[in-house]
C-alpha cells in the first residue's frame, strides 16, 4: 500500500517521461546459488582498522536457483561487494584461536565476492576512533518519481529503487542528520558538480532527474545519517555517486550488527540481497574476555573459566556465520504476485513505478517482467547457498553468529529430525545456548534457551544427521488473527483459504514437509582422545555493561522522560503508521542527556526497531515469557517482535492486523522499554569514547569536545523492521534536541498512545 505525503501533482507522468528505456535482456554478473552443498559457504571478513576505510559498491547481479525444471528462480537484483581493509585470519583475534579457522578465514574478500551473493562480514577494529565505508551506487539510473521538479516532501510507497544510501545497524554512532531532506551534507558536495558550493535547491533537479549528467560525485557523510539519498549510474553515460561515511566509534561491548541500505522507499527491495555481517570483536578489549565479563559469583567460577575457554577458542569476529536471507516471490494460483512480493517486485506492476532490474518499461508505459518463478514459492538461504550443510562435533561447543536479513518473515529455529514418513521430530540431543543479541551481550550468560521443543535438554551429543527448521518448534503463526500479510513465521504452512504455496525450504528428502529446512546439520563423532564438553548451567558470567556509558541503566539521569508509542495497522494488511500518522508527520522529541522511558504497544506484527541506541526491556507481558525465555527484563536490543503465538493474549478486532476505524486499540503486548539519549557534538569537534578506561588501556586517547557544554541536534529515526512498512511510512523521527535549538516547540511535545485507530477514516 502506498500513501502520498504531499506529492507533486502530476509528478508519476513526468518521472514516467524522464525513464531511460532500458534494453531488453540486460546481463550482469551471474550468481547460481548452490543447492545443498557439501559445507556451508563460509562468510569473508574484512578488518577495518582505526582511521582505515573499505569500499562497497552496490551492483546488480543475475540470481538463478532452481531445484528442478519445475521449482526455480531466476531474478536481477541489487548486492553488494567490498574491497579495501584487508582480509580477516585467525592471527587476528586471541592467540588460542582454533588453528583450522585460519586456513577457511584468510580469503581475500573481493575474490571470494566474485561468484557469491552474500557480502563479507566488516570487522571493525576502530573501536575507540574513527573509520569510513564508501558506498558506490552501480544500480542503473532511475528518476525519482517527483521528476522533473526536486522532491520537496516525503513519499512514502514503494518507489525510487535504485537509490540507494548505508545505514550501520546495531552500531552505538552519531546520527549525523541535521536536516532531513540532504543531497549531500550542506558543504561537503565535490567540486566539478553543479552548484557544488553548498546542497542548495537549485541543485535538486538535475540531480534527481537528468539521466545524463555526471553522477560521479563525492559526498562526505557524518554519522550514520540515512536522510542522505544517492544517486543511481546513469546507464553506462557516467560512474556511479559515492557517499563517504565517516563513524565516530567510542568504546563499544563487541557484538554483531549489520550494514544495509536504509533509502526510503527501496529498503524492501534492497535489504533481502544487499546486507552483510558488521562486527564488534573482542580482540580490541585490552585484557581480553575479562574486561567484559567476570564470575556471577564465587561458587560458579569453574563454569565461568569453562564459558571463557569456549569463547577464547571461538572468538566473536571468527566463529561461524549464518546469516539467512528471503527472497519473495510468491504468486496466487493465478499467477498474480502475493502482497508479500509487491516490496520486492517494487509496488504495482505497470509503469514508471517498478524496479528497472526486474521490469523493462516497454514504449507504451507498460511494463514486462524480467524475472521468472516456475512455482511461485518463496525462497530462503544460508549464506548465499539453499539448505547447505553445517559440520557440528558430538558433545562439543561450536559458537554461532546468527543473522536474520528476513525483511518479512520471523525464524523459529529447532534443530529436527526428518523421519521417513515426511514428519519432524525435535533433536532431542541439541540445546542452543544464548550470548547476546542485537551487538550486546546477555545482561548474564549464557542463557540456555527453554523455547525448544519438549524433550530438548542436552547439546548435540549423538552423531546423526539433523536439520535447522523454522516453523517446526513450539511456535506457529496465529492464523485467526494473522490476516495481515508479513506476519507469518517462516516455514509456516497457511492455510489452503491464503491460496499461497509453502516455501522452497520446505521441500526436503523429496518430500513436502510441514516446516522450513534452512540447513542441513551433520553431527560426527568427535576423536577418542577429545573429552565430551560438560553442559553449562545458565548465567555463570555476569557482563560489565555498565562501562559503557549508554548501557549503565543504574546511572541514568532521573527522573526519566516518559512517552508511548504505538505502531497502529489497521483494516487488515492497512499501512503501519505511528500514532495515527504516517512517516515523517510527527517527531518523537529527545532532549539530549536525557533518561527516556517509553511504552511501544502493537508490536506483534511490527518489529520495533530504533537507529543508534539499543533499548532495556523494563516490563514485558506474562504472554512473552511463559513459552520462552528468549526475552527477559533488564536484555538489551535493538530490535524487537513478539510473535502473536506465543503471547496468549485475546486478539480481538481491535488488535494488531485486525483494527478499523474507531476501534480500540489492545495493549495485551505492551511493553516497556528504557533508554538514554547520550549528547552529540559539533561536527569535527571530537568524540567523547563511551568508555574512556577501556579506551584508554587499549591505547586510543579519549577525546573530549573543545567545549562541554556543546551541543548539536541530530535527526534519528524508528521504524518497524519489516522494511517495506517502513517504506510505506510506518516509521518516525526522532528529534535529538538541545536545550536551545529554535525548532523545537517549548515546551517539546511527548507522544501519547491513541485511545483508537483512526488514520485510515
Amino acid at each position: 500500500m502506498t500513501t502520498g505525503v504531499a506529492a507533486n501533482a502530476g509528478s508519476a507522468a513526468a518521472a514516467e517521461s524522464l525513464l531511460p528505456r532500458r534494453r531488453l535482456q540486460a546481463s550482469y554478473t551471474p550468481i547460481p546459488i548452490p543447492i545443498r552443498p557439501s559445507s556451508l559457504p563460509m562468510v569473508p571478513r574484512v578488518k577495518v582498522p582505526s582511521g582505515g576505510a573499505a569500499s562497497i559498491t552496490l551492483e546488480p547481479a543475475d540470481v538463478s536457483v532452481s531445484l528442478d525444471a519445475a521449482t526455480s528462480l531466476s531474478f536481477t537484483t541489487p548486492r553488494y561487494t567490498v574491497t579495501g581493509g584487508s582480509p580477516m585470519t585467525a592471527l587476528d583475534s586471541q592467540p588460542q584461536a582454533m588453528a583450522s579457522l585460519q586456513a577457511v578465514l584468510s580469503v581475500n574478500a573481493t575474490a571470494a565476492q566474485s561468484y557469491a551473493l552474500q557480502a563479507p562480514a566488516i570487522v571493525i577494529k576502530a573501536v575507540c576512533s574513527n573509520f569510513s565505508l564508501a558506498v558506490t551506487n552501480n544500480l542503473p539510473f532511475q528518476g525519482v518519481t517527483s521528476c522533473p521538479d526536486a522532491p520537496t516532501s516525503v513519499e512514502n510507497g514503494a518507489h525510487n529503487f535504485e537509490w540507494t544510501n548505508l545505514h550501520a545497524h546495531g552500531l552505538k554512532v552519531d546520527p549525523g542528520a541535521v536536516t532531513l531532506q540532504n543531497i549531500c551534507e550542506p558543504g561537503n558536495i565535490a567540486a566539478g558538480f553543479p552548484n557544488a558550493t553548498s546542497a542548495a535547491p537549485s541543485l535538486s533537479a538535475p540531480y534527481f532527474c537528468d539521466a545524463n549528467l555526471s553522477s560521479q560525485q563525492l559526498c562526505q557523510v557524518y554519522g550514520d545519517n540515512i536522510y542522505v539519498g544517492q544517486r543511481p549510474n546513469s546507464l553506462g553515460l557516467a560512474p556511479g555517486s559515492t557517499l563517504k561515511y565517516t563513524y565516530p566509534l567510542g568504546g563499544s561491548p563487541p557484538g554483531v550488527g549489520w550494514y544495509h541500505p536504509h533509502q526510503h522507499g527501496s529498503g524492501g527491495i534492497q535489504v533481502p540481497t544487499a546486507a552483510g555481517p558488521l562486527v564488534i570483536p573482542e580482540s580490541w578489549l585490552p585484557s581480553g574476555l575479562t574486561d567484559l565479563y567476570e564470575p556471577a559469583s564465587r561458587a560458579v567460577t569453574g563454569p565461568f573459566n569453562q564459558l571463557l575457554g569456549v569463547m577464547r577458542a571461538q572468538p566473536l569476529e571468527l566463529s561461524t556465520i549464518l546469516r539467512f536471507d528471503g527472497l519473495w516471490f510468491r504468486t496466487h494460483a493465478d499467477g498474480s504476485p502475493d502482497d508479500d512480493s509487491l516490496p520486492f517486485l517494487g509496488g504495482d506492476i505497470g509503469g514508471a513505478n517498478v524496479s528497472p532490474l526486474l521490469f523493462d518499461v516497454l514504449p507504451d508505459g507498460s511494463s514486462a517482467p524480467k524475472y521468472t518463478n516456475a512455482a511461485g514459492r518463496d525462497w530462503g538461504l544460508v549464506n548465499g547457498a539453499f539448505q547447505p550443510t553445517v559440520t557440528l562435533v558430538d558433545s562439543t561447543y561450536a559458537r554461532w553468529q546468527l543473522l536474520n536479513t528476513m525483511t518479512m518473515k520471523w525464524l523459529d529455529l529447532t534443530f529436527q529430525q526428518v523421519q521417513p514418513d515426511g514428519s519432524m521430530t525435535p533433536a532431542a540431543d541439541c540445546s542452543i545456548w544464548l550470548l547476546g543479541r542485537d551487538a550486546v551481550p546477555l545482561p548474564l550468560v549464557p542463557r540456555r534457551l527453554r523455547s525448544q521443543p519438549p524433550g530438548a535438554a542436552a547439546a548435540c551429543n549423538k552423531p546423526g544427521t539433523y536439520v535447522l527448521a523454522s516453523g517446526a518448534g513450539p511456535f506457529h503463526t496465529n492464523y485467526d488473527v494473522c490476516q495481515a500479510t508479513h506476519c507469518e513465521l517462516f516455514g509456516d504452512v497457511p492455510p489452503d483459504a491464503f491460496g499461497l504455496p509453502r516455501s522452497a525450504n520446505n521441500l526436503y528428502g523429496g518430500q513436502e514437509l510441514s516446516a522450513a529446512v534452512l540447513a542441513v546439520v551433520n553431527v560426527v563423532p568427535r576423536s577418542n582422545t577429545t573429552a565430551a564438553a560438560v553442559d553449562l548451567p545458565d548465567s555463570v558470567a555476569r557482563t560489565k555493561l555498565e562501562r559503557f556509558s549508554y548501557l549503565n541503566h543504574t546511572g541514568f539521569p532521573q527522573p526519566a522522560v516518559e512517552q508511548c508509542f504505538s505502531f497502529m495497522n489497521a483494516a487488515y494488511g492497512g499501512a503501519c503508521e505511528v500514532n495515527n500518522q504516517p512517516f515523517p508527520s510527527s517527531i518523537a522529541y529527545v532532549r539530549e542527556g536525557s533518561h527516556q522511558a517509553w511504552k511501544l504497544r502493537d508490536i506483534t506484527f511490527h518489529p520495533f526497531h530504533m537507529h543508534e541506541s539499543p533499548i532495556r526491556l523494563t516490563s514485558l507481558p506474562p504472554c512473552a515469557t511463559s513459552v520462552t525465555n528468549t526475552w527477559q527484563v533488564g536484555d538489551w536490543v535493538d530490535v524487537l517482535l513478539l510473535p502473536t503465538c506465543q503471547n496468549g493474549c485475546t486478539w480481538n478486532e481491535g488488535s494488531s492486523g485486525g483494527g478499523n476505524c474507531g476501534n480500540p486499540v489492545s495493549v495485551c503486548d505492551e511493553v516497556s522499554v528504557e533508554w538514554m539519549a547520550e549528547h552529540f557534538y559539533p561536527q569535527g569537534s571530537g568524540y567523547s569514547a563511551q568508555s574512556p578506561d577501556l579506551c584508554a588501556a587499549a591505547g586510543f586517547p579519549t577525546t573530549k569536545p573543545s567545549t562541554s557544554a556543546a551541543c548539536q541536534s541530530r535527526n534519528s529515526i524508528f521504524h518497524c523492521h519489516i522494511v517495506p512498512h517502513s517504506d510505506e511510512g510506518c516509521a518516525q523521527v526522532v528529534k535529538w534536541y538541545c536545550p536551545d535549538d529554535p525548532d523545537v516547540p517549548s515546551p517539546a511535545p511527548l507522544a501519547t498512545c491513541p485511545a483508537n485507530y483512526t488514520y485510515t477514516c
